[in-house]
């Protein structure tokens, strides 16, 4: 079977590793990417809780170092937004209340600017909420979210990065945006086109009909993926659908990274960053068989067109 498809890139979610090596000895991190034939690394800058410690300057200056040593691109840096989890702290950021909404779009301008020094393409924000959505305050949320969207997204292009608007579940950021197709209408209403989807398959398995049906209702916003299987391992070890995820890919052109995030790393990083990518290469391979006109029976007719 011959294809002119180029090959997907892959990356690995550097953060999943655990905060010691992400942020006091990186170089494991890109040594195994390297290793296991990785492509690139997505970042997470060391803020609030997150960093142990380092300066965003040196940790700029050593993933500028690193990805020059061992030949890794930046895929994305992922704006964590420091106390995200914590609903209690004082630099608490969501995109639903104006003044958290206000910490959340100066955060991210800084993680915009890490990422522009680091040459990747794009960041990736998500949705905290200050208090549970409701039909009754659902519209003035709405608002909240699009106008912060806007000045985040005015921001990112002066920098020339993209943002990728992640898809969560509603057990962590409420029914809300937890659906790709609500990604869409939030980014439709913002009337940017520098604002795309992040999908995660992980939160796919809780809110969507099916990763493929997920897929298709992101198009044509889908710019960047965390392969996460069903059970928050690396892909294989779940039940997740990746042949379906990659024949949907290959149909629609998707041209992104395919960054893998598993927690916790089960049995092992070396494992886990190793079987991710041979599951999702082999995904690849056999998607790649199954869209072409040679399936499934090895012949193709002559002269027809489908």
């Amino acid at each position: 079977m011959e294809t002119s498809r180029a090959p997907f890139r892959y990356s690995y979610f550097q953060l999943t590793f655990g905060q010691e090596e992400a942020y006091l000895k990186p170089h494991l991190t890109y040594e195994r990417l390297r290793r296991c034939g990785y492509d690139a690394i997505e970042i997470c800058p060391p803020k609030g809780r997150y960093g142990l410690g380092v300066s965003m300057e040196d940790n700029l200056a050593t993933h500028l170092r690193l990805k020059a040593d061992y030949g890794l691109e930046v895929s994305n840096v992922n704006e964590c937004w420091g106390e995200m989890w914590d609903p209690y702290s004082p630099s608490y950021k969501t995109l639903t209340e104006p003044r958290t909404a206000d910490m959340a779009v100066s955060e991210t301008r800084s993680t915009i600017d890490f990422a522009a020094e680091l040459g990747a393409g794009s960041v990736t924000i998500a949705t905290a909420i200050h208090a549970p959505i409701t039909e009754g305050n659902v519209s003035e949320a709405t608002l909240v979210a699009v106008d912060a969207l806007r000045r985040m997204g005015e921001f990112a292009a002066k920098r020339r990065i993209r943002l990728v608007f992640e898809a969560t579940n509603h057990l962590e950021m409420g029914k809300f945006v937890n659906t790709a197709a609500n990604h869409k209408r939030i980014i439709e209403l913002t009337g940017r086109d520098d604002i795309g989807i992040q999908l995660d398959f992980f939160h796919v398995n809780l809110e969507e009909l099916g990763p493929y049906e997920a897929l298709m209702d992101a198009q044509p916003y889908l710019w960047h993926l965390h392969f996460r299987d069903s059970n928050s391992l690396t892909p294989g070890y779940g039940k997740t659908d990746f042949r379906a995820v990659m024949r949907g890919l290959i149909r629609t052109g998707y041209s992104g990274y395919c960054t893998i995030e598993s927690a916790p790393m089960v049995p092992s990083s070396d494992q886990s960053a190793r079987d991710g990518i041979d599951y999702l290469k082999f995904c690849e391979r056999v998607a790649e068989y199954q869209v072409s006109r040679e399936y499934p029976n090895g012949f193709a007719i002559p002269g027809a067109n489908i």
